[in-house]
Order: C-alpha cells, then structure tokens, then sequence
C-alpha cells in the first residue's frame, strides 16, 4: 500500500493555506543562481506545482531555456556547453522531509510520461558523456553537477534537498510521479507524490 498525494496546479490549498515552499538548500540554489535577470529564482514563492501532506513538503519550478542559458553563461560556461541545455527541459525540484521517518530519493523510482509514453530524464552520466564530447572544462562540469538534483540520497526528518531535473523537451503536458522509499531500511510504505499537467516553459513563458 502507498501513501499518494495528487495535486493539478496552477495552485493548490493544503488544509486550507497556501504551501510556502521554504528550505535551505534551495534558498542557497536559488541564490546561486541569481544572475543577470534570474530573479525568478525565488525559492519561497515561484514554485508552481507545489503540495504538503504529514510527510514531505514538495515543489517544481519549470524554466526556460533563456534563464538556463543565462544562468550558465553567467558562470562563464563554453558557448557549446551553455547550447546544450538550451536543447533540454529544466526542472528545478526542492522538496523536505517534514515526516518523522527516513525517506530515499532515488530519481531511478520516479515516472515521467504524457499521454504518448514515458519523457526521457537526462540523468548525470548522459551529461557526462555531453560535455566530454564538447570538451568542457571539468570547473564547468563540476559547477553543472552542483545544479542538479542528487541521483539518489537518503533524507532524514526536517532535511531538505534541492536541484534541477533535465528532460527531453516536449510541447504537451506531463505527469511527474515521485516515488520514495521510505523507513531505515526502505522497506516501509512507499511514498508517492504525483503531479499531473507539469509544462516545459519556452522562452517568454513563466510559472505565473
């Protein structure tokens, strides 16, 4: 049996108040990536797809190709290098664990898909395999790892995480379902947020 929680945005109340999405992991992202006009990296309000239940609080921010490019270009990325990511889709993902209990991430567990199949997940060593092929340099390379959300990791009660999924782009919406073991030994009850209508943005396009 699992503990689900659907939400269908643009908004959702939680036992009747808004989800501030607040953690310090993605206030330190977000002030990493305050750069040029990157204002929209807020990480207390501009979480579109947002929900709270007894055991995690969970939030994605889309972004568009032009705030990617100019987040890496600020940090002094090759011109090929910042190319690439323009060509996938970001999410940035913050979530903590307000449960009593160890959760796990383990990006390997979660479901992304549309109404035509499953959405490709461009995970850290298909990026790997990017940026040697563009001769990046490994400064730059370790500054993108930095970015993105941890492959897999324990989370203990009142840890947070945060960091950006990349995905193959898509012009229709998406379901994202996120599924965490939980307990000491990951054998507890699986826990499974799911998000439907999620959006890749294009340029001109924001959260709002």
């Amino acid at each position: 049996m699992s503990c689900i929680a659907t939400i269908n945005p643009p908004w959702v109340s939680v036992m009747n108040k808004p989800f501030a999405f607040q953690t310090g992991v993605l206030a330190v992202l977000a002030c990493f990536l305050s750069v040029h006009s990157l204002s929209a990296f807020s990480a207390e309000a501009e979480n579109r797809y947002k929900i709270e239940n007894q055991f995690v609080k969970f939030g994605l921010s889309p972004r568009t190709p032009e705030q990617m490019a100019a987040f890496y270009e600020g940090r002094e990325f090759p011109t090929q290098a910042v190319a690439a990511t323009t060509q996938h889709c970001f999410i940035t993902v913050g979530m903590r664990n307000v449960g009593k209990t160890k959760i796990w991430l383990d990006l390997n567990r979660w479901r992304i898909y549309n109404a035509q199949g499953p959405i490709e997940r461009t995970g850290r060593d298909q990026w790997k395999a990017i940026w040697q092929k563009l001769d990046v340099p490994l400064a730059s390379q370790a500054t993108f790892s930095w970015t993105l959300l941890p492959e897999s990791r324990d989370l203990h009660p009142d840890e947070p995480v945060g960091g950006n999924i990349t995905l193959q782009p898509t012009d229709t919406s998406f379901t994202i379902e996120a599924i965490f073991a939980t307990g000491d030994d990951q054998h507890g009850k699986p826990l499974v947020i799911k998000i439907d209508n999620v959006r890749c943005l294009k340029n001109g396009e924001s959260n709002s």
